[in-house]
Order: C-alpha cells, then structure tokens, then sequence
C-alpha cells in the first residue's frame, strides 16, 4: 500500500512542483490559452480514449448509473447542508464534493485491491462521474451558463460520440484512438501545473476553512457508501469498488473549472491538496472494511 500511494502520487506531486516553481519564477503562463486548450481540446480527447475499453458493456454502466446516481445525489444534501454551516456559498463549491477524483487515483487503488473485476466497474463509475462533471459540474462552475450553451461545449460532443461508438459496438478508428489519446495526455500534466501555480501566494493559516472543507469531502463521500455498504443489500464488490472510489479528493478538474470562471480557484486548490493527504488517512480504515 505505501509503494502504491507512493508511485502515485509522486508523479502528481512532482507536476504540482514544477507549477509552482515556474509561477514563483514568474515565467510566462497564459492562464486563458491552457485553460481553452484544455477544456476544447485535450479533455474531449481524453474521455473518448478512456470510454473506448472493451471490457465496458451497457449492463455494467446501467448498474454503476443507478447507483452512482444515488450516491451523487445523496452526497448534494448533504453537502449543501455542511457548506451552509460552513457559511459558504453552495453553488461554487458544490461540484468540487459531489465529483472527486475517482480516475487519476480512484481507478489504479481499485484496481490493485479488488482486481480486474472491479477495475471495470471502477472505469465506468469514474466515466459516469466525467459525464456529470462536463455538464452538471460545468453548470455550477459558471453562474451565466446556460443549457443551449452547455450544450455547444466539444466536451459533450465527444461525450455524445464516445457512447454512441459503447452502446452501438462500434470499434473507433486506430487513428483517431491513437490521436486522442496523444492528445489526452496533456491534461492531467497541465492540469497538475496550473494547480501548483495557483499555490504560489497562498497562506495556509488563512485558507483554514478550505482545509477543514477538503477533508470534510473524502469524508461525506466515505460516509455516503459506507451506510449504504451497512443498510443495503449491494453486490460486494460494486459497493467495495464505490467505497473507494467515492472516497476520493478532489478532482483537479474541480480546479481547472474554477481556473477558467474565475471561481474560489485558490480555495479549491486548498481543498484538493488537504483532501489528497486525508485520503491517505482514511485508505487503511476502507481496506479493512473492504477484505
């Protein structure tokens, strides 16, 4: 388990590093220009490359969409209560509580904890999430946004492409699988670099509150699937494989979505940091629940 979070999250540490020390060196960094490229461009390509597994089948995403759904839903109650305590606007930070981090992170820990099984299960939870955060997640990262607009984003177009290719059994072309997935690899890096320099000028012990929030994240996610993981009558190793993913930080495309709207960026950088390092907390009690 320590090799694992260690080879994981190094290379994630590492690119947050670079960021920061390329801001602090007040090298040229064109805040709108990643920010397009990324959400026109890489991100669309990114989700066509990761829906196009052929271990994915239509009943696999049906059950994880009922119960992810559930579980989405749940976890806005109760995170529009606890942001309400906490004082905080509930649009601007809810997207960050409702959609973590269940790809970068949630799929590989799955995946060497519950094998192979689960890992597809894991895929399609974490395509579900990806579908709610580009249209959902969007919505509430920009107050002015609209449906028609939402709708003439790219990243949807290719939401709508990627599951018409699953559900029609359709094989996507070697080149443009190839092309989106060269394409795909500049998000996560950049991604990365844009959260680290936005940590540049950030004092902690002003941003207490943002800690608190992060790690209140990976807890009412924990809390959502362990009382259905009491109450329910689930499948073991679909509510294991949402345990754990569910349980996740916070995405940094919460982060990149806040970049781009001139959103609580800095907050949310804070609570995706401080989510990152209680996960690593809160790994050994899921492990024990889970075997």
């Amino acid at each position: 388990m320590i090799d694992l979070l260690f080879t994981k999250l190094m290379p994630i540490v590492i690119l947050i590093a670079i960021g920061f020390y390329w801001k602090k060196k007040e090298l040229p960094f064109d805040k709108d220009m990643i920010s397009s490229l990324l959400m026109n461009l890489g991100t669309p390509a990114l989700l066509i490359a990761s829906i196009n597994n052929k271990d994915l089948t239509v009943d696999n995403m049906l059950t994880i969409l009922i119960y992810g759904t559930s579980l989405i839903i749940v976890c806005t109650i109760l995170t529009t209560v606890y942001l309400k305590i906490e004082g905080k606007e509930v649009r601007p930070f809810l997207q960050s509580f409702i959609f973590p981090n269940t790809g970068g992170l949630g799929i590989p820990i799955v995946y060497v904890l519950l094998g192979e099984t689960a890992f597809v299960y894991a895929i399609t939870f974490s395509t579900l999430i990806n579908i709610y955060h580009f249209t959902i997640g969007l919505w509430l990262a920009n107050n002015s946004l609209n449906i028609k607009k939402a709708l003439q984003t790219p990243v949807l177009y290719a939401l709508v492409a990627a599951l018409l290719f699953k559900g029609t059994n359709t094989e996507v072309p070697s080149v443009i699988e190839d092309v989106c997935k060269m394409l795909g690899g500049i998000v996560i890096p950049l991604m990365l670099i844009a959260f680290g320099s936005s940590l540049v000028g950030i004092k902690i012990g002003e941003n207490l509150k943002a800690i608190r929030m992060g790690i209140a994240r990976v807890i009412i996610g924990f809390l959502v699937v362990y009382i259905a993981y009491i109450f329910g009558d689930f499948e073991h190793i679909i509510i294991a494989t949402l345990l754990i993913q569910y349980s996740m930080p916070v995405a940094t495309t919460s982060y990149l979505f806040a970049f781009r709207f001139n959103g609580p960026d800095k907050e949310v950088a804070v609570m995706t940091a401080s989510s990152t390092v209680a996960i690593l907390f809160l790994l050994p009690v899921i492990i024990y629940l889970i075997k």
